[in-house]
């Protein structure tokens, strides 16, 4: 059957939510401040049911705090998640091309926002599934049940893009053709 609809997640695919791209922006290795920054205490602000200011506040006593406050803060998102403008023009294009194209992703209400601000959300993708308004998170299948259902879309129809590959093995035993993202070639490849 022909992909008519291309879903995508947005950290790793058209924001660089990486921890190289974090090393980058404070010149050091941050394999703790990361760890400690998205660790297990950032899933409730991925579930909307923490702000993520809550979440560093939280961290107060951290030894990373300073590091923690500044990749976290709203203000600094556009060095700290920013935009892969390339991918997003490519998207552009394949929307151009007559594909519907959503968004499915863990993301907080402030993440929410810089992206909308950056890219115009309903104006640039046809819909989407965001966790923090659902309370579900990847791979959990109710998210993928929900924008399957929510956008009234035929499985066979979809492809599923994400950088991580336990969301693609859980869109995949699902029924939708998935892919792990490293470069807009894996979409060029797979539509």
């Amino acid at each position: 059957m022909e992909i008519k609809n291309i879903i995508l997640d947005v950290g790793g695919v058209l924001f660089d939510d990486s921890k190289r791209n974090i090393e980058h922006v404070l010149n050091k290795n941050c394999d703790l401040i990361y760890k400690t920054a998205y660790g297990s205490t950032f899933r409730d602000c991925l579930l909307g049911y923490k702000t993520v200011q809550e979440h560093v506040d939280n961290l107060l006593n951290s030894p990373h705090f300073s590091d923690i406050s500044y990749i976290l803060n709203n203000n600094n998102l556009s060095i700290t998640f920013p935009l892969m403008e390339k991918n997003l023009s490519y998207i552009k294009d394949l929307k151009k091309d007559g594909y519907k194209i959503y968004l499915l992703t863990n993301i907080t209400k402030d993440g929410y926002d810089y992206i909308d601000s950056m890219v115009n959300i309903d104006n640039t993708f046809d819909g989407g599934i965001y966790s923090y308004k659902e309370h579900f998170i990847k791979p959990d299948i109710n998210i993928y049940k929900l924008l399957i259902d929510r956008f009234k879309l035929n499985k066979d129809e979809c492809v599923f893009f994400d950088d991580k590959e336990r969301n693609v093995l859980a869109a995949r035993n699902f029924g939708i053709k998935s892919f792990v993202f490293r470069s807009i070639s894996d979409i060029v490849d797979n539509i």
